[in-house]
């Protein structure tokens, strides 16, 4: 199945309850859980990290997604974050940060996922405040990046220091006619939202794609399964029922959590 397909057919499927859920996976432990993963009967978040990109073998990637799919796996991606600044003033910087994100698209075109998250990288004591400084480089890079997911993954962006949704707010209304989209992350917002759920989800709802679901008590991210913490699931759910076609990810981080993460995600949305 092709993106196109699968994009015009994500949202009907979901309306039957047929899409799975996502788990996230390092993208160097796929291959040696696929079977497992189709066990379980869910989808797999290839997330690469900043170093596995350097070294990454785009053929590799290409059999990795002929593996998958033979083996009836969907999948998504998730772009490295760790150092990088995409809206970063310094400009050699910012291209690093750019060319890495654009890697991890290319690995994602290989895998065949629907999707592709990144992080934005706002951080208010980085940029001391200053929202337009960020705005203008951030539109540079994801302008660039953007034409290299043409005609393949969505390229969604996660919430993640930001203590209010404005400055996502503002970088897609740079975008408003382009497929720049939201995912919105439950721990994120958890620990670093100082505005309540409603902020976040109304003015954002049209952009929403994706979901990563996970818990904390808002001391840290701990990546806990849906109400092991204090995420304000119930409000969530509210809102979830009005959706259709969005992705929904389970990012634990113990595979002691996982069979409970995967349970408690699909009690949630059923």
């Amino acid at each position: 199945m092709n993106f196109e397909q699968i994009k015009d057919k994500l949202e009907p499927v979901m309306d039957n309850q047929k899409l799975p859920i996502f788990i996230n996976v390092p993208y160097e432990l796929v291959e040696a859980n696929i079977e497992r993963v189709a066990g379980l009967g869910v989808g797999i978040e290839v997330y690469a990290e900043n170093n596995i990109l350097d070294g990454l073998n785009i053929s590799d990637a290409k059999e990795l997604g002929r593996k998958l799919r033979d083996s009836g796996i969907m999948c998504t991606a998730h772009a490295p974050f760790m150092d990088l600044s995409p809206g970063g003033y310094d400009e050699k910087i910012r291209t690093i940060s750019k060319d890495k994100i654009k890697k991890a698209v290319e690995m994602a075109w290989q895998l065949n996922a629907i999707s592709i998250v990144c992080h934005p990288g706002y951080n208010k004591w980085y940029f001391d405040g200053n929202v337009q400084l960020w705005l203008d480089n951030s539109v540079k890079t994801w302008t660039e990046v953007l034409g290299e997911a043409k005609g393949g993954p969505l390229v969604l962006l996660e919430n993640i220091f930001e203590e209010t949704p404005d400055t996502l707010i503002a970088l897609f209304g740079y975008f408003k006619d382009k497929d720049l989209y939201f995912c919105f992350d439950s721990g994120h917002f958890n620990l670093f939202s100082a505005v309540p759920l409603e902020a976040w989800l109304v003015p954002l709802k049209n952009r929403i794609r994706e979901m990563h679901l996970h818990d904390n008590h808002g001391k840290s991210d701990e990546h806990l399964p849906i109400g092991r913490g204090a995420f304000p699931f119930r409000e969530l759910r509210v809102f979830v029922k009005q959706l259709t076609g969005i992705i929904y990810t389970s990012e634990f981080h113990s595979e002691t959590h996982a069979l409970e993460s995967i349970k408690n995600l699909k009690e949630f949305l059923s």
